[in-house]
């Protein structure tokens, strides 16, 4: 037995005491007994009873689905309604306050027994789901990118609060179209033909994107779901503005620096060859005793300043790439995601 806390909603005195000597019998402690739906929710906000035990049929202005309807939008204590009779026009409303059972009067110890148990454990599952949802919110918001989870008709599940604010609140929290649909600067173009994709292949989608000033990495991994879930898509943007930044102002700085080293090479070439063309006509005037030594100490200088020369053809080789590919290149995302290797051009 569970030694749950319980409350007793109704109007027949008798029948309310049967009720508190059965569930007291089973080992339930009662909180309290009332006889209208008014006095129940005052009594209630003080008690918060483990569960609720509430006639349909009550004296005064509320009946008990009126009264159970209030619980579970203040509270979730879960309500168990008690009816001599269950027409089906109060079925039917009684299902909007989604109680967690019914037990016909006039009732059978056991069958209450069973009802009360099972809604208590169905209660505990729930909060238990409930607290692990808060936890997955708290971590998904933990978190700066902006994190949704699509279903295979590309409706959006969940979003943690960075891609609700990109999405600027306007999803709708019933959908209905495709999660494409619902944005109005166009960011879920991409993801159409990308989340197709992933769905089929179960392959991982990675690729670049600008959407105004700012670049983001986009991330699509399949999330299997349990048995008789269909499968979803993760879809994360990572904000990469910054190194992209960085990367753009290293490749203006290496052209920079490689024009530099260009020139330097030039004038350290033309300042080699003029002295090494000098001492060269020196050695055919005189020196005869001397030149074999000093034609090989030109030898030495001849073949640094063909490195030299060497250096400076690469040098232009690596400058021209440079400035082919990075150099007041459009801002085309297709560019920046393409897979060729640009250094097969060079």
């Amino acid at each position: 037995m569970s030694g749950a806390t319980i409350f007793i909603v109704e109007d027949e005195l008798i029948e309310a005491e049967d009720i508190r000597q059965t569930l007291e019998k089973l080992g339930y402690h009662v909180s309290g007994i009332c006889r209208s739906g008014e006095s129940a929710l005052r009594t209630v906000t003080k008690t918060r009873p483990d569960l609720i035990l509430m006639d349909i049929h009550l004296a005064g202005t509320m009946d008990g689905i009126d009264t159970a309807e209030q619980i579970h939008t203040l509270y979730t204590i879960p309500v168990i309604f008690l009816t001599a009779h269950a027409d089906e026009a109060s079925l039917e409303r009684a299902k909007v306050t989604e109680p967690y059972g019914y037990v016909l009067k006039p009732f059978d110890e056991r069958e209450l027994y069973s009802s009360i148990e099972m809604a208590l454990y169905k209660h505990r599952m729930e909060e238990q789901a409930r607290e692990d949802t808060r936890t997955i919110r708290v971590l998904a918001n933990a978190i700066p990118d902006a994190v949704m989870l699509l279903d295979a008709d590309q409706q959006v599940i969940a979003l943690n609060d960075a891609m609700s604010r990109r999405l600027n609140d306007s999803y709708p929290k019933m959908q209905r179209e495709p999660a494409i649909l619902f944005d109005h600067e166009g960011m879920f173009t991409s993801l159409e033909s990308q989340v197709s994709s992933v769905l089929k292949s179960g392959i991982p989608v990675r690729f670049e994107e600008k959407r105004n000033n700012a670049w983001f990495e986009v991330s699509l991994h399949l999330v299997n779901g349990h048995e008789g879930q269909k499968k979803r898509v993760l879809v994360q943007y990572h904000d990469i503005t910054d190194h992209k930044m960085f990367e753009n102002q290293l490749k203006k700085e290496g052209i920079t620096q490689i024009e530099q080293n260009m020139e330097q090479f030039q004038i350290l070439n033309d300042q080699i060859r003029n002295p090494l063309q000098a001492i060269m006509g020196y050695v055919s005037l005189d020196c005869v005793h001397y030149r074999e030594r000093i034609m090989d100490q030109i030898a030495v200088i001849d073949t640094l300043v063909d490195r030299l020369d060497r250096g400076w053809v690469e040098s232009e080789k690596v400058r021209r790439f440079l400035l082919r590919h990075y150099r007041n290149r459009p801002d085309d995302p297709t560019d920046e995601t393409s897979c060729r290797n640009p250094l097969e051009d060079a």
